[in-house]
């Protein structure tokens, strides 16, 4: 008895989960919802937590008559990427400064208010096929 209980709860883990794989995740469902100037707790409550984050490095300070080996940071604040594969991962290992154009990215500015966001490239060429 214990052990037909145990199959058909496995069996419905499996079940269960392969129906939460049909729906589309919620940052690519609220998408829409983006504009310029929202908060980072807006856009939490709107697309979740982000699959990763970078942070770009505070200027270099350079003294007078010292040559400068680091380039300034960008002017852009931090970075938001949801949807992150294990590609995008290792390339952002590799490149942490560029988003990866197979993520959902969202950029903050200085002030810490969205200054610009895009969806991932296939997401775009997606969009612009014509309809069957």
């Amino acid at each position: 008895m214990r052990t037909a209980r145990a199959v058909f709860m496995g069996g419905a883990i499996v079940a269960a989960t392969a129906l939460m794989g049909c729906q589309s995740p919620r940052y690519e469902m609220n998408w829409n919802r983006m504009h310029l100037g929202m908060t980072r707790d807006e856009v939490t409550g709107a697309l979740g937590e982000p699959s990763s984050s970078y942070v770009p490095p505070p200027a270099a300070v350079v003294k007078p008559g010292t040559p400068s080996t680091q380039a300034p940071s960008p002017l852009r604040g931090e970075r938001w990427q949801y949807g992150d594969t294990l590609s995008s991962f290792a390339t952002r290992a590799v490149y942490p400064d560029e988003a990866d154009e197979r993520a959902w990215c969202v950029f903050f500015g200085p002030d810490g208010k969205v200054s610009g966001f895009r969806p991932p490239s296939w997401a775009d060429a997606k969009r612009s096929e014509p309809a069957p």
